[in-house]
């Protein structure tokens, strides 16, 4: 594997692990939850543009959202902290930026 393809996984997987970590941390306030992944996800856009990403940030945003609100409304799981429909504040923010982290990881091994 090249260099840059290299940091970019290397990149990509630490801002995951960075955001599972501090999700994990405060996951009892929903506001600052929500406050950390719009946060990180802005400079992650900043530092490495891509016009793609706010496309797959909220397909992943809506579609995530969707299957979660239908999920929780039929009883298949549920959310200690619900702030709408039953699920969190920050799910579909979570669920934009794991989507947009899914396609720029996966590219590194797809792109020649």
């Amino acid at each position: 594997m090249e260099k840059k393809k290299r940091n970019i996984l290397i990149r990509d997987l630490a801002i995951f692990w960075l955001l599972m970590f501090i999700v994990v941390l405060v996951w009892k306030n929903n506001i600052a939850v929500t406050g950390v992944l719009i946060g990180v996800y802005l400079v992650r856009y900043f530092l490495w543009p891509d016009k793609e990403d706010h496309v797959v940030f909220i397909a992943g945003a809506v579609l995530g959202s969707t299957a979660e609100i239908i999920a929780t409304k039929v009883g298949i799981w549920h959310y200690t902290l619900p702030t709408f429909l039953n699920i969190p504040l920050w799910l579909p923010f979570a669920w934009g930026f794991v989507s947009v982290l899914i396609i720029r990881i996966a590219q590194v091994f797809l792109k020649k």
